[in-house]
């Protein structure tokens, strides 16, 4: 090979080597923009989530949405500052089902529980419409038959911390429990709810819903960060009156709840409520009723300590004569692990009183003392299994054991 054939091939040689280098560079800035989009993705996709799940969290009534925020200043957001790409709607479920023994006293059996539909829309920044439907599978008495109960119907505004109001169908902030949980299984610890909370359709004595107008926020109080709900409505009738001179939505509920979260002890909450209304539980009786509550309750990190109680008072418009109920609850759960939650509940109702109003009182609220014990597994993030244990006495029959065990998810 001639000289000037070897620099030409030693030029050919290095040009080639360049070529090389410089296509490996660009594949590698390729590589590199490639992932760097993705993250940029990945990030917006956050983003998205996260606007989403304020608008969930705004979206709640009552002091439920509160109570579990990280902090009192999150607790209500502002919806005015979310993106305008931040998702308008959205949809959540939870359904369980159940096997128990001898939970109301004679019963064994499989069943599928409630199934609890819930979804709102962003109408506009300060507008959203809510919707929760529940499907009382639990309830139903043939295979076609399954009642549907409208839990929820509101139109909300949210102006601010301060200022917002809630229009429709709604919880009344009767307590903690109510507002803190929805009806799906999956979002309590335990199976069962405390009896003193059991809802209306189901034989319970609060009054846990109503329609009209609920008002809340924050009260301007420093260390101690005090919240109000205020609710005027009616609440839901029982009884046939359609010929009793008194009409259901002419029967006058109001509300009133104070509590407070101190910035000092996060997770901890102390409440109380005020609600009067008119009602009647069967046709023939009709009933002024008053409910206070009281509530100290500390959700934080592995511990969950919940206690309430209250006095409850039925005063017979004609004379049918009177009620007084006095009752608490005490419930304690703590994490041992990533996914075991053994819990332990403690109730307590003492019912007394004269005339038919007692009698049927006793009828409706027969149980006097109720220990329960259980222990929650989550098998995922949105899969439990809980297995639970109780012992109940009542005033109208026989003490009792009860089991249960129940699969509960959210969709």
């Amino acid at each position: 090979m001639g000289p000037r054939l070897a620099g030409v091939f030693a030029l050919v040689l290095a040009m080639a080597f360049a070529a090389a280098a410089e296509a490996q560079e660009t594949e590698a800035r390729d590589t590199q923009d490639q992932v760097i989009q993705k993250l940029a993705d990945r990030v917006e996709a956050l983003e998205r989530q996260v606007a989403a799940l304020k608008q969930v969290r705004s979206a709640q009534s009552g002091p439920s949405a509160i109570a579990t925020a990280p902090s009192a200043d999150t607790a209500q957001p502002d919806t005015s500052t979310q993106p305008d790409n931040a998702s308008r709607f959205t949809f959540h479920g939870y359904a369980d089902a159940d096997f128990q023994r001898n939970v109301d006293g004679n019963a064994k059996k499989f069943e599928l529980g409630e199934i609890d539909l819930f979804g709102t829309e962003r109408l506009s920044p300060h507008l959203t419409a809510l919707m929760e439907l529940d499907f009382e599978t639990d309830d139903q008495q043939l295979v076609a038959q399954v009642p549907v109960n409208v839990e929820r119907l509101l139109l909300q505004y949210r102006g601010n911390n301060f200022f917002n109001l809630d229009i429709g169908s709604f919880r009344t902030a009767v307590g903690y429990y109510s507002t803190a949980y929805l009806r799906g299984a999956w979002l309590q610890t335990a199976i069962s709810r405390p009896k003193m909370f059991t809802f209306e359709d189901q034989g319970g004595f609060l009054p846990l819903h109503a329609v009209g107008v609920s008002v809340n926020g924050k009260i301007p109080s420093g260390y101690f960060d005090l919240h109000y709900v205020l609710e005027m409505g009616s609440s839901r009738n029982y009884g046939n009156t359609a010929q009793l001179g008194l009409d259901e939505s002419f029967n006058r509920a109001t509300n009133l709840a104070i509590y407070s979260q101190p910035r000092g002890v996060p997770g901890l909450e102390i409440g109380f409520s005020t609600y009067h209304d008119r009602f009647s539980p069967t046709a023939g009786i009709q009933l002024d009723r008053s409910v206070w509550t009281v509530h100290v309750v500390y959700v934080r990190g592995r511990v969950e300590f919940l206690n309430e109680g209250l006095r409850f008072g039925l005063l017979g418009l004609a004379t049918q004569g009177t009620a007084t109920g006095l009752g608490f609850y005490s419930q304690l759960a703590y994490r041992v692990a990533s996914s075991w939650k053994p819990y332990a509940r403690v109730e307590y109702m003492n019912v007394y009183g004269a005339g038919e109003v007692d009698a049927d009182t006793l009828y409706n609220v027969p149980w006097k003392t109720v220990y329960t014990g259980g222990v929650r597994y989550d098998l995922t993030e949105s899969l439990a299994l809980k297995f639970e244990l109780g012992r109940e006495t009542d005033y109208l029959r026989p003490s009792y054991l009860s089991t249960a065990v129940q699969l509960a998810f959210a969709f």
